[in-house]
């Protein structure tokens, strides 16, 4: 009998959910995957050059794309943060046993009001967030690019990496199903989602760098895509949106479709970036 799906872990708040070693495992397994790698290589790294000193990751999870940077960038120094202490006692696990040593772990809310003793006080070169804005409301997001903003040097980048949620897309011949289950038009997404964010960086003093866009892809129906399209249709299930035998088809088409090579599932991340203008100041 197949395991039932579980539904997303609060993410917003782990360590009151106690869901932080189900949320590790699937940020890993996200990690793992082929596209994870590609869009690193093709995002983020042109972003790493000699003069990156100091990296901050905000909402690092189990510091995947910081152990990434880290092996990029070895003479540096990165801050991983994330405001559950489970989620980081599973990071500084992973950053061990990966023998990376330019690493720091650190418990830090990044929309908490600053204090006195606050750790993070120097100047970071590149500020990096991976789908966490969906996590905030636009007051939230407003108010954290505000902060990180203060946070940089005088030339130095904040960056997000956002999935585009008008563009995921999947092969499913049964459209109708497809429909019911992803259910795009009842979606609420802010205006601060993806691209939007790049208003709100100009609102922070930043200046906005070019656009540059990833499409995730996996032809294979891997394991961090076999659960997000699980909890798919866990969700539409609960809701009721959808029967058990349409649940039932959902699942054994798309294992029918994997085992013949037809699977497909893609989504465009972009790259949102901003540059600090203190030097345009001067």
């Amino acid at each position: 009998m197949r395991a039932a799906t579980q539904a997303l872990p609060d993410y917003k708040n782990l360590d009151c959910s106690g869901e932080t070693t189900l949320a590790a495992a699937r940020m890993e397994a996200r990690a793992r995957e082929p596209a994870s790698g590609a869009m690193f290589h093709e995002l983020v790294a042109p972003l790493l050059t000699v003069s990156v000193q100091r990296v901050l990751e905000v909402g690092c999870g189990t510091a995947a794309l910081s152990r990434r940077v880290a092996r990029a960038l070895p003479g540096a120094t990165i801050v991983a943060t994330d405001k559950s202490s489970g989620m980081l006692d599973a990071a500084k696990r992973l950053v061990i046993s990966d023998a990376i040593t330019n690493i720091e772990c650190m418990v830090w809310d990044a929309l908490a009001p600053p204090q006195s003793h606050d750790m993070l006080t120097a100047r970071f070169d590149l500020i990096l967030s991976s789908v966490v804005v969906p996590y905030f409301d636009e007051t939230e997001t407003a108010a954290f690019v505000r902060r990180a903003a203060g946070m940089l040097t005088a030339t130095g980048v904040l960056v997000f990496i956002e999935q585009d949620h008008e563009t995921d897309a999947l092969h499913f011949p049964n459209h109708a199903l497809f429909k019911k289950i992803v259910r795009k038009p009842e979606r609420v997404l802010p205006a601060t989602s993806a691209l939007g964010l790049r208003a709100t960086l100009r609102q922070a003093g930043l200046a906005p760098l070019p656009r540059r866009s990833f499409l995730w892809t996996d032809d294979t129906y891997g394991d961090y895509t076999r659960d997000l399209l699980g909890r798919f249709a866990h969700s539409a299930s609960d809701r009721e949106y959808i029967t058990p035998a349409e649940r039932d088809e959902w699942q054994h088409t798309l294992e029918s479709l994997a085992k013949r090579g037809d699977f497909y599932y893609g989504i465009v991340y972009h790259l949102i970036a901003a540059s600090n203008k203190t030097l345009d100041k001067a």
